[in-house]
């Protein structure tokens, strides 16, 4: 008996000892993916680390959500498809809006009432209001319960889309590149202003990014991804975030799902044929779909006006207005913007800050960025011996800057809502700049950490052989 016992018990050292470092690096990024979704969830939906001033947080972008809570009323009024499915305001007029008539739509919706005139939103599909009317039919509970887990809803789709964030950049580029996205993410007031809006739905605009990089790093195992499959991922995915969020932000989140190939391109050491074609075919089929889904908006307008043409009309003004269009047609308002100078604007959004409670401005940070950088560089040019892994540095300095282009794009480009919209434009610096710039500031430090302490182990172990030899 005593010996059928010692022969368990090295059979299982023995199982310990071989047990596969993969299953605990599987364990321990498990447990980080679950912390981290927990501080985020709580931090977007209840603003649990005061990392943005409570009012601010109570009532961002009040005005915005408000459509949604609109589309609640007359879907239960009138039917979810009514008027094209389209976002709404109930009871006001479209030229004076003002708080009051922000809160008569929760007021409306909550006490169960109903809108004697509407105004149509043509500028956006609008689904995110379909999908909460759904829900809001089909659910038991009273209209405060149901926004309180329609807000849980979007808090944990950002938070479990960011925490997927996290665990790619632990499993691709180490522990403490994950813990600083993680801890950037956490302290960030924008991030956590935007965490629960139901006009946003804001893990949406990170979705495509994050599967193409799971797919992308797939291929480490043999199960490379055909052009037809990569089309049909970008092609499905912008196609949803255009439906449920609109066309806000639209150029980060191209510039976002376009930073994978560039990342995997670096690291894998594409020939230029195989990262051109899929860079062209991430291009195409984000372009593909926003056209989809501004065809399925012109006829939500057609429904919405009985008129088809009328829906093509609503899209190129928008469009108009929101860009960098110098129309002498436009309202005196829309000419003032297209008149400031780009770096008037750019000016303003690199000075607001990532903290609330302290002044640090964006390009603090990005000088941050900038430092880490040339320091990685430095090391990295030829005739050194590396501190770093060449390969996945290279990989992430290239992801890191090339993202800078989405916020910028999006500032310059849509040069009107940045000007008239400066209390809120902010997230495109985390699109996902700031969350790749904070990963290579992690990866530095571990890698210089990691490379140190072997320095140091040979030093020692030097020093006790010349020991030894005396």
């Amino acid at each position: 008996m005593k010996t059928i016992i010692f022969w368990r018990w090295r059979g299982n050292l023995t199982f310990m000892k071989n047990y596969p470092k993969t299953k605990i690096v599987l364990s321990s990024g498990l447990i980080l993916v679950i912390l981290a979704f927990i501080c985020l969830f709580l931090g977007f939906y209840r603003n649990q680390w005061q990392m943005a001033r409570p009012k601010k947080f109570s009532v961002f972008q009040k005005d915005v959500e408000s459509y949604v809570i609109a589309r609640l009323v007359l879907s239960r009024q009138a039917g979810l498809l009514s008027d094209g499915g389209l976002l709404v305001w109930g009871d006001i007029n479209p030229t004076d809006v003002n708080e009051s008539d922000y809160q008569h739509q929760y007021d409306t919706y909550l006490d169960g009432l109903t809108f004697r005139t509407h105004w149509v939103k043509e500028s956006h599909p609008g689904f995110q209001g379909i999908f909460f009317s759904l829900l809001d039919r089909l659910s038991p509970f009273s209209p405060s319960n149901n926004l309180r887990f329609f807000r849980m809803f979007a808090s944990g789709l950002f938070a479990a889309v960011l925490a997927g964030f996290i665990l790619w950049f632990y499993w691709e580029l180490g522990k403490l590149s994950a813990i600083f996205v993680f801890l950037s993410i956490l302290i960030s007031q924008w991030m956590t202003l935007f965490g629960r809006n139901l006009f946003f739905v804001s893990g949406l605009f990170y979705l495509p990014a994050l599967v193409l990089l799971f797919r992308l790093r797939g291929e480490k195992t043999g199960k490379d991804i055909s052009y037809g499959s990569l089309f049909l991922f970008v092609f499905s995915l912008v196609l949803i975030k255009c439906l449920f969020n609109g066309y806000d932000f639209i150029l980060p989140t191209l510039a976002m799902t376009a930073t994978p190939i560039i990342f995997y391109g670096i690291l894998e050491h594409w020939d230029r044929e195989k990262f051109l074609k899929r860079f062209l075919t991430v291009v195409i089929a984000a372009i593909m779909a926003i056209l989809a889904s501004l065809v399925i908006l012109s006829v939500q307008v057609a429904f919405a006006s009985g008129n088809f043409q009328e829906g093509i009309n609503s899209i190129l003004q928008t469009l108009n207005r929101r860009t960098v269009s110098n129309n002498q047609s436009l309202e005196p308002i829309y000419q003032r913007s297209s008149n400031a100078s780009t770096w008037s604007i750019l000016k303003i959004y690199l000075s607001e800050s990532y903290l609330s409670e302290f002044q640090v401005p964006y390009y603090a940070i990005i000088a941050l960025f900038v430092i880490v950088s040339i320091i990685y560089f430095m090391n990295n040019r030829k005739g050194l011996q590396p501190l770093f892994p060449p390969a996945k540095g290279n990989a992430l300095l290239g992801a890191t800057w090339f993202s800078l282009l989405g916020p910028l794009s999006w500032y310059v480009i849509f040069k009107s809502v940045a000007y008239f919209h400066t209390h809120m434009n902010h997230l495109p610096w985390h699109m996902p700049f700031t969350l790749f710039g904070f990963g290579l500031c992690g990866f530095v430090i571990e890698n210089y950490l990691t490379a140190k302490s072997k320095i140091d182990s040979k030093i020692k172990l030097s020093q006790s052989e010349s020991h030894s030899d005396g």
